[in-house]
């Protein structure tokens, strides 16, 4: 199956290719506990393709329930990963070394959906 790649040109002057490749459950270690792995493949400057994973835990989408009132749907944490993916992109140089390092968790979960304006 082909993929479409979207594109980002990122603050740090690099220009990005990326697409969403898929979604996983899990639990992760050191005290992260359970969330979902999203994953997506890009280009740095037309370099090599790579994988690159945005968890979003399980006390992030807790948070923000609490907060709220509400829960987010499944669109709105997809939306909520690649925020995160964003700001990778504006604020990393070298995003192959930070393949499992992109969290959304309770301290940064408010910052990176205020821009969607979602409450």
């Amino acid at each position: 199956m082909s993929r479409r790649y979207k594109s980002y040109a990122a603050e740090t002057g690099i220009a990005y290719r990326y697409f969403f490749e898929s979604r996983r459950s899990l639990v992760r270690p050191a005290g992260l506990g359970p969330g979902s792995d999203y994953i997506f493949v890009l280009t740095a400057d037309q370099g090599p393709p790579f994988a690159l994973r945005v968890f979003v835990s399980e006390r992030a989408i807790a948070a923000w329930r609490a907060a709220h009132s509400r829960d987010l749907d499944p669109s709105e944490q997809y939306a909520l990963a690649k925020m995160r993916l964003f700001r990778a992109f504006d604020e990393l140089e070298n995003l192959r070394e930070e393949s499992l390092n992109l969290l959304v968790d309770e301290s940064n979960v408010e910052e990176l959906l205020a821009a969607l304006d979602l409450a």
